[in-house]
């Protein structure tokens, strides 16, 4: 530990960061890429009432149907194009329990909808553990 670091660690400002802020993220490396975070996520429970497990950027999430959900963002987008990651399933090893959700209509900048479907009848379907995930 250097003399600069003890010192700061003694007094208690080396270990107790709480906040980072920063405009872009860099790889070290010349021609390293830039670094996307995700401006929105979310993991709920789509059966029965729908419950968010754990989120971040997600005020709520509205049960439109069967396997149809809306997810309204804590706060708004910059823009509305923005990247979806997206997945449903049981959460058991069994392939055949696993679907995928997909964006139903156009995003917007404050709410997205997404279907989720069993991919093995191609129908509609609530899952156990459906996850979102927004870069922008």
């Amino acid at each position: 530990m250097s003399l600069l670091q003890s010192a700061l660690a003694k007094h208690g400002r080396w270990f107790n960061m709480s906040t980072i802020k920063v405009n872009t993220l860099e790889e070290a490396t010349t021609g390293g890429a830039t670094f996307f975070t995700a401006k929105a996520w979310v993991n709920f429970n789509g059966t029965g009432t729908v419950a968010i497990r754990d989120d971040g950027n997600v005020s709520s999430i509205s049960d439109l149907g069967t396997g149809y959900y809306r997810t309204t963002f804590s706060n708004s987008m910059s823009s509305a194009n923005y990247s979806v990651g997206q997945s449903a399933g049981w959460g058991s090893s069994s392939l055949n329990d696993s679907g995928c959700a997909a964006v139903q209509g156009d995003p917007s900048t404050s709410t997205l909808d997404v279907r989720s479907i069993d991919t093995n009848s191609t129908s509609a379907y609530d899952y156990k553990y459906v996850n979102l995930q927004v870069t922008l």
